[in-house]
């Protein structure tokens, strides 16, 4: 096994409700008795833990990801342009850590700490687009908007429920949307209430996508279709509280297991990457990388 010596954290300022450099010196106190050298750095600018990432990456054999999951796409996708390979950890203390739920790591901070100490480790599926890699979703449709629209305080006081509050300001307001998907040579065009590519357990907080392989080259494809009456948001709804299996028997409604997507964009929709909002008129996806994370 290699003598992993080295870690950089690279941390949000807002994690654990900002309050995270009150929490740094216990952190690296603890790394201290495995690890010789534990260093800590923050990323206060829009895209700061990609860039902290791809400067310093190569100089650490494990690079921790201490904030959500944002702040993780940032830090594996600046590790991956840095030609580096180290290992990556999460400490998870955003909003969801749907990563970090996948994982099976804890968002208490000693036990979080933990699984860092004991190094257990798990390959993990990434999505290439060309030129971002895709951590765990990719998403477009109803009530997407009020993942990227939540404020920060209401993020902290409500937490994952912060976007489900946040969403009825667009309950009455969504149009379906003109879509065509092309998944491993089937293609798929119409209407679509919700578009969802999900490498991972977890989305949104809620485990729609149980006992998932992380590492066989798919992710979950699923589309819901409009239809006449609420039937369509009923599979929506009906998806996060009760999972894939729940809603995959429904004529309105399309799952695949895919490893190879060409979306196109005919309204110019807003998507969420790793719950960040992106614009885009046409994507090409291949699940075609891993990455190695530490887990539980």
């Amino acid at each position: 096994m290699k003598n992993y010596s080295s870690i950089l954290i690279i941390y949000n300022p807002n994690a654990i409700k900002g309050k995270i450099d009150e929490f740094l010196p216990q952190i690296k106190q603890r790394l201290l008795l495995r690890y010789e050298v534990v260093d800590c750095m923050t990323s206060p600018k829009t895209d700061g833990a990609l860039n902290l990432a791809i400067k310093h990456a190569g100089k650490y054999d494990i690079v921790i990801s201490c904030g959500g999951d944002g702040t993780l796409h940032q830090v594996i996708n600046g590790v991956l342009k840095n030609g580096h390979n180290p290992l990556i950890g999460v400490l998870p203390f955003g909003t969801c850590n749907d990563v970090a739920s996948t994982l099976k790591i804890p968002t208490e901070l000693d036990k979080a700490i933990d699984c860092i100490l004991r190094l257990n480790t798990t390959t993990y599926d990434l999505i290439y687009d060309g030129n971002n890699y895709i951590i765990y979703a990719l998403a477009t449709g109803y009530l997407t908007k009020s993942t990227f629209s939540a404020s920060n305080n209401a993020k902290r006081k409500f937490g994952r429920f912060a976007y489900f509050l946040n969403s009825l300001k667009y309950v009455f307001k969504f149009k379906s949307l003109p879509i065509s998907i092309t998944a491993d040579g089937e293609r798929f065009h119409g209407s679509f209430i919700y578009f969802m590519l999900l490498n991972g357990e977890y989305a949104g907080g809620f485990n729609v996508n149980k006992g998932e392989n992380l590492s066989n080259n798919k992710a979950k494809m699923v589309l819901i279709k409009k239809t006449k009456g609420i039937g369509g948001f009923v599979n929506f709804f009906k998806l996060f509280f009760f999972g894939v299996k729940s809603i995959r028997k429904s004529k309105n409604v399309i799952v695949r297991d895919v490893g190879n997507v060409t979306i196109e964009n005919h309204s110019n929709a807003p998507f969420t990457m790793d719950g960040e909002k992106i614009n885009f008129l046409k994507k090409d996806l291949t699940v075609n990388s891993q990455i190695t994370f530490i887990t539980k």
